[in-house]
């Protein structure tokens, strides 16, 4: 099963209703409203609207889930452990606008749910866990990231690692490029994968 958290800043120009559930966190619940598009759930505590908003909000979403102003977390991991059991998890939006530190806690959460990823309109983010993972060959760039120290084969990308170390501190997979016939192969740790169109 599949499913889409909706944020204030998500790219819905050509929005896939491929989902078996779609949830809007706090204001991106408005922003979903805003594009035709319904949340089965809106979840938050929707300090980041006005009254007439939130109105608006609630009167149209399926189902609303008000948290308390004063929490432990934000409104997007809230959203997330409403369907942490899910097969896919699409956090739409989150990468770009001020507050870096929202993408921060997102990739945080990226590393607790392995079936999580945060897309825009430019990027994707992900994890890798195990050596079955199928390469994105729809972007431009990919940087890789250990989050757990892993040994990785990287074969049809500009430049090809054999059986390296890639420690946590280490930059070396920055902005790699795609050539032909991506793999990546994992033979231990855990790896975060950044994927970008842009130059």
């Amino acid at each position: 099963m599949k499913a889409a958290i909706i944020l204030k800043d998500a790219y819905l120009t050509n929005f896939n209703n491929c989902y078996d559930i779609i949830i809007g966190a706090d204001r991106g619940a408005l922003h979903a409203l805003n594009n035709g598009i319904i949340p089965d759930i809106s979840i938050g505590d929707f300090d980041s609207v006005s009254e007439i908003e939130f109105e608006k909000i609630k009167n149209n979403s399926k189902k609303l889930i008000q948290l308390n102003k004063i929490k432990d977390s934000s409104d997007t991991h809230e959203a997330i452990k409403l369907v942490s059991n899910y097969d896919e998890i699409h956090i739409l939006g989150g990468i770009k606008g001020k507050r870096i530190e929202h993408l921060f806690s997102n990739i945080i959460d990226l590393i607790n749910y392995p079936n999580l990823s945060i897309m825009d309109e430019d990027s994707l983010i992900e994890t890798i866990n195990d050596n079955n993972y199928k390469v994105k060959e729809n972007y431009k760039f990919v940087s890789l990231y250990a989050i757990d120290e892993a040994i990785v084969d990287l074969i049809g990308f500009k430049y090809e690692l054999n059986n390296y170390l890639l420690k946590r501190n280490d930059p070396l997979c920055l902005s790699n490029e795609i050539i032909n016939n991506p793999k990546i192969n994992l033979k231990k740790g855990k790896l975060l994968i950044i994927y970008s169109h842009a130059d």
